[in-house]
């Protein structure tokens, strides 16, 4: 049987290669795993929260290219 390759971690993958990661959680809450993301690009700050699965990294990527606020 072929190997299957491993798939390259979310944030590697552009546009979100172009962010630096500044919080990345993870924590349990009665037995869930949660994860909570930071990034930032030139002033700008995206996260997500919620159960760790892959919804937190589309979310991260609709914000990159999407809805970015400044930081003051």
């Amino acid at each position: 049987m072929p190997e299957i390759p491993e798939m390259p971690a979310p944030w590697l993958l552009p546009p979100l290669n172009e962010w630096a990661i500044v919080g990345m959680n993870h924590y349990h809450v009665d037995g869930k795993r949660y994860l909570f993301v930071s990034m930032e690009k030139d002033g700008r700050c995206i996260k997500a929260e919620g159960n760790d699965d892959p919804f937190i990294w589309r979310k991260l990527l609709q914000l990159a290219t999407n809805g970015q606020r400044k930081i003051r």
